[in-house]
């Protein structure tokens, strides 16, 4: 279950800026516009899960809300529900139906996890190999190829438009794929703070040290 928000995050709907990219003309480019500017953001999400033949096999839905550094709430709501926060120090998962809690140091949990291109502020080219592609879809993609490569995804492939990134999409060892897109996104609103705050609730099974 932790694998989900690590390899969705991470981190992507139509994450807008405006004005920020406006003069660039590639994927590189208006990615690093974008991860400059951003500070936190909110919205919604969908999550689609491909198989390696390229059939969508699993769709959730949900809200996330970020602010950096090392601070989000991704929030499953269909069809299932799940809680995944990160306070700054400690990785909180959540299960509703497991009544299960599991805590993780945030650092040992995400390592280089595509959640960590929006949640902290390092250079980009620290961890990733970067490619600009072909546009498509009227959008400019760049794919990202991890430096580290003992990880659960083999790269991160990112469509952006003239405002931002639209699109963030993951494909593991096994070829199957996930794709993540926002929609109502606010970017640069300062979130509440209990949103990052994480209380196991009484009579939950708790496994790691809170």
């Amino acid at each position: 279950m932790l694998t989900r928000i690590i390899c969705a995050a991470s981190l992507l709907g139509c994450l807008a800026l405006p004005g920020a990219v406006a003069q660039t003309d590639n994927g590189l480019q208006r990615l690093e516009a974008f991860t400059a500017r951003l500070d936190s953001l909110r919205a919604q999400f969908v999550q689609s899960l491909f198989d390696a033949q390229g059939k969508a096999v699993q769709e959730s839905r949900g809200t996330v809300v970020l602010q950096r550094p090392g601070r989000f709430r991704w929030e499953y709501r269909l069809p299932y529900e799940q809680l995944i926060v990160a306070d700054g120090e400690k990785l909180w998962v959540y299960d509703t139906e497991l009544q299960q809690v599991t805590v993780k140091e945030l650092d040992n949990a995400l390592g280089n996890a595509p959640i960590m291109l929006l949640s902290e502020r390092r250079p980009l080219q620290e961890d990733f190999i970067i490619h600009n592609l072909q546009p498509r879809d009227g959008l400019q993609w760049v794919e990202l190829e991890p430096r580290v490569k003992d990880t659960d995804f083999t790269r991160i492939t990112l469509g952006m438009d003239e405002q931002g990134m639209k699109v963030m999409e993951l494909r593991d060892s096994f070829g199957q794929a996930t794709e993540v897109r926002f929609v109502n996104l606010e970017i640069n609103v300062a979130p509440a703070a209990e949103s990052f705050v994480f209380v196991p609730p009484a009579g939950v099974d708790i496994i790691g040290k809170p």
